[in-house]
């Protein structure tokens, strides 16, 4: 059994293909950096994760949009 701490085993949802992810960090070089998540389906990216788990949030054809 892995004890390691991936995006993936980290993750909401992430027994599924399609999935939100986070938090990720910007680059170093990034002014003022940020984590942030994302909705691997889309690619919708927002620093507030709450904003992943609302329909309107997602592309109109996301698949994670339909289970929020």
């Amino acid at each position: 059994m892995s004890t390691s701490n991936s995006a993936a085993e980290n993750s909401i949802a992430s027994e599924q293909t399609h999935r939100i992810t986070g938090p990720h960090r910007e680059p170093p070089s990034v002014v003022n950096a940020t984590t942030y998540w994302r909705c691997e389906a889309c690619s919708r990216e927002s620093i507030r994760e709450q904003d992943l788990h609302r329909e309107a949030f997602h592309a109109e054809d996301c698949e994670v949009a339909d289970r929020c």
